[in-house]
């Protein structure tokens, strides 16, 4: 999808270029300090931001069949983004971050609504997003936007353990089930994990999706993984791996 057109509020969203690079960098520092510095500490961010935002990975992801990245640009600075996954009928917004200088002034929603268009315009039918549970600001954004919380999950960061929310647009479907080894599983498609070949999503036992009996790949339709301590996840059967993502130990 290429550039649309500024809104009244004179803020632009379009494709990310190379040129943006810095600048999304400069939003994702001063975005995760406000939201999460006083829980995760100044240096988790900043260590975060340093891994996530250089210019080799950022190169890279730009490139990376599934990714898109979104840009909401004033003038011509870059004062929000938004980073999302595409696989198939199912997309993940990663991140959305705004300039705090700028989130009084409706550029994350205007974001969003664009994120969301574009999404649908690929053919997503299923939008989850996620955000840790003690970024109360992120959540109420999510609610306050059409999105319903339809799951949690612990993340470890740094040698803490922490809640993560998972939201999906309303009127989505949420749960598919699949029959395995003569029991029901229900497939949750807003809460997934990036694989080498395709996504895993998290299959649980009940349909309030509270008992989670494992993940499913994608890549060969497969409930035959393993994941070990360090949330290291791969498929016994066609060998599709999680790629390291968000807040992943492994990758911090």
């Amino acid at each position: 999808m290429g550039q649309r057109e500024a809104d009244s509020d004179g803020i632009e969203i379009r494709e990310a270029e190379s040129s943006d690079v810095e600048g999304i960098r400069n939003v994702a520092l001063e975005s995760l300090h406000e939201s999460y510095a006083d829980v995760l500490g100044g240096e988790v961010v900043e260590t975060a931001v340093e891994k996530w935002y250089a210019d080799d990975a950022m190169d890279a992801e730009l490139d990376e069949e599934g990714m898109l990245y979104l840009v909401a640009v004033a003038g011509d600075e870059v004062v929000g983004f938004s980073q999302n996954l595409v696989a198939g009928e199912d997309g993940t917004i990663l991140w959305l971050h705004v300039d705090p200088d700028n989130r009084d002034k409706n550029v994350g929603t205007t974001l969003l609504n664009h994120t969301l268009a574009t999404l649908s315009e690929r053919g997503v039918e299923r939008i989850a997003g996620e955000v840790l549970a003690e970024n109360e600001a992120g959540c109420t954004f999510y609610e306050a936007n059409g999105f319903e919380k339809v799951s949690e999950r612990e993340r470890e960061i740094g040698d803490e353990s922490f809640v993560e929310n998972v939201y999906v647009h309303e009127g989505r479907a949420k749960y598919e089930t699949r029959e395995f080894e003569g029991q029901t599983l229900y497939v949750n498609w807003a809460e997934s994990e990036r694989g080498s070949d395709a996504p895993f999503y998290a299959a649980y036992t009940d349909e309030e999706g509270e008992d989670l009996y494992g993940w499913f790949c994608s890549n060969c339709q497969s409930f035959d993984t393993a994941m070990d301590s360090m949330e290291r996840l791969e498929c016994n059967d066609c060998g599709n791996q999680k790629k390291p993502t968000r807040w992943d130990a492994s990758y911090l």
